[in-house]
């Protein structure tokens, strides 16, 4: 018979998920890899509608976002990336360090990525959550979001190449 503490829940692949990912990002760090918030390893939400408060549009252009307030902090995480009618390309990165290039579509809460390890070159999924002011409504407005653990800064031009890095990457797959 068995009992409840032994019984598998519907919460435990999800948990054996985030360790695997969260240990994963954790050896990346440790072996010169990009390290990522477990924000970021959170598995898209299933079965959940989305707010009505949340934007439909993400306006094409170039966003950068960072752990830090400030551009260029060691020890802080960043994402550059493009959106061209909610297509994403960028790349997540630590100063004076290597990058992982990403791919994937914006949701009206998330970012849907795939992120191309730099030194193994395998594929993860990863989402990060966006967050809007509650009256923002959809349209052209949409631009004015957050994402949940990082800071709105602006790119410069190394941003910009690390940028063009990955989406050169991407047009030869």
């Amino acid at each position: 018979m068995t009992t409840s503490a032994t019984r598998p829940t519907a919460a435990q692949p999800i948990r054996r998920f985030m360790r695997r990912a969260i240990a994963t990002l954790s050896l990346s760090c440790v072996t010169g890899g990009l390290f990522m918030a477990p924000v970021l390893a959170q598995p898209p939400a299933v079965g959940r509608t989305e707010p009505a408060n949340t934007p439909q549009t993400l306006a094409d252009g170039v966003y950068l976002y960072g752990q830090s307030q400030q551009p260029d902090q060691l020890g802080s995480a960043y994402l550059v990336f493009e959106v061209e009618q909610q297509q994403a390309v960028g790349a997540f990165y630590m100063p004076h360090s290597s990058f992982d290039c990403f791919s994937g579509q914006v949701r009206p809460n998330r970012l849907d990525l795939s992120v191309v390890s730099s030194y193994e070159q395998t594929v993860h999924s990863y989402s990060v959550a966006i967050e809007t002011p509650a009256t923002l409504v959809a349209g052209p407005a949409a631009s004015e979001f957050t994402l949940v653990g990082f800071h709105s800064l602006q790119p410069d031009a190394q941003d910009y190449d690390i940028l063009a890095t990955c989406q050169a990457d991407f047009a030869q797959r």
